[in-house]
């Protein structure tokens, strides 16, 4: 790992780069720019020089950054990514209509090499295979049956899910889906949708005996035309598995207090996404928002707690950790049913909580996700989300400030 730089530490990408992972996000944004003003920029190319400013919430300034690069030559598979880096950087500054028409681009057949080399790392075997079968962006789909592939998170999963509905309308035979075997539990089979597990094996069987194969990211270039109408049920194929019942002593904690509001927190990601370390927050961050006596509080972040945050769960605000009862998705769904609110970073679960119509108030990076677009509170894809952002990347004070009195009247409208 490379030693942290110093106030007078040489200017060059490396050390943007170290500053950014180390959370000093003003310091990287500061030198990222002396940077560019270098007569040579570092010999940093200006694709980069954009990517890097998307990392760090430079929309802007990464925009004429990215076009430079994709000026320049180069293989089909950097073109492709290029491409996509810009299509996330017009998102996130509202250029929805332009995002979508290279997205389209992007995703259809005639970049399927590329699309695949990505996916598959390199790995010609399934590049070979799966090229001829590509879904075209605009190919219909009448009478065929179509092998979604994994691709993404779980939370991608939960957001473009819903355009399987689309596909069945357009007259598909079958929907084939790879999933892994965590999220069984909360994904649903239906009428003409299949789910198979994600094994080489299975998938080599699925992709020969498909005529077409695409993944939930393809859905969402092929049908979403607009970015504030979603023509489609959030929770589409996302329903908890009616058998999967919580411990009663889980139950019991849920219900210990009925004259307070039941607040569930999650406040990091565990999945190391391009986002981080901002994406996630200390818990300590929080400590204001415990301080809200009409409220009790539950922590539903799995993973190995830190001591700073066992000392603070123990401490004055009394959050009770619900992590030893939550081994799945399910789980963790059937605690949502019990809580009034769920206030989350962008993670997985929160995505889980939206879907399944749960009042979820998601905190937001500078940064964060382009698919949350450029909204302050509301987003398209969730009626029960309600979003808080900050306003410089890694500062989390006026998101919070928000949050708090928000929660306050949320908390004191139950007393009436």
């Amino acid at each position: 790992m490379n030693p942290l730089p110093e106030a007078c530490a040489p200017i060059n990408i490396d050390n943007v780069r170290a500053l950014r992972m180390a959370g000093r996000a003003p310091e990287a944004q500061a030198m990222l720019r002396q940077l560019v003003r270098l007569p040579d920029r570092g010999g940093v190319w200006p694709g980069q020089i954009g990517i890097d400013m998307d990392y760090l919430g430079m929309y802007a300034e990464a925009e004429p950054w990215l076009r430079r690069g994709l000026l320049h030559p180069m293989t089909d598979v950097v073109r492709y990514q290029l491409t996509e880096e810009l299509i996330l950087v017009l998102m996130s500054r509202g250029k929805y209509h332009e995002a979508q028409e290279l997205h389209r681009i992007n995703r259809d057949a005639g970049r399927g090499e590329p699309l695949l080399e990505t996916l598959f790392r390199g790995d010609r075997q399934w590049v070979d295979r799966l090229i001829p079968k590509l879904l075209g962006i605009d190919e219909a789909v009448a009478g065929k049956s179509i092998f979604l592939l994994l691709e993404g998170g779980f939370g991608d999963f939960v957001l473009f899910s819903r355009y399987v509905d689309a596909l069945l309308r357009d007259g598909a035979r079958e929907v084939v889906i790879e999933i892994p075997d965590s999220w069984i539990e909360v994904v649903r089979a239906r009428d003409r949708v299949r789910l198979v597990p994600s094994t080489p094996e299975r998938r080599a069987a699925e992709s020969e005996a498909c005529n077409r194969f695409a993944t939930v990211f393809h859905l969402w270039a092929r049908y979403q035309a607009s970015p504030f109408f979603p023509q489609e049920n959030p929770a589409a194929l996302i329903q908890l598995n009616a058998a999967k019942r919580l411990p009663s002593e889980a139950s019991a904690l849920l219900e210990a207090e009925p004259s307070r509001a039941n607040v569930g927190l999650i406040w990091r990601s565990a999945s190391g996404v391009r986002h981080e370390p901002y994406r996630s927050m200390q818990l300590a961050h929080l400590a204001d928002v415990l301080a809200n006596t009409d409220c009790r509080f539950y922590s539903l972040q799995v993973g190995e707690s830190s001591e700073a945050e066992r000392a603070l769960m123990c401490g004055p605000h009394g959050v009770t950790d619900l992590a030893p009862y939550l081994h799945s998705f399910a789980d963790t769904g059937r605690v949502f049913e019990q809580l009034d609110l769920i206030i989350s970073v962008d993670t997985g679960p929160a995505h889980l909580a939206a879907a399944l119509n749960r009042p979820v108030w998601l905190l937001l990076s500078q940064a964060c996700d382009c698919r949350w677009y450029d909204s302050q509170r509301f987003t398209p894809w969730y009626p029960s989300a309600r979003l808080y952002r900050q306003t410089q990347l890694g500062d989390w004070s006026h998101a919070l400030t928000d949050l708090r009195a928000d929660l306050a009247r949320f908390a004191a409208s139950r007393r009436v």
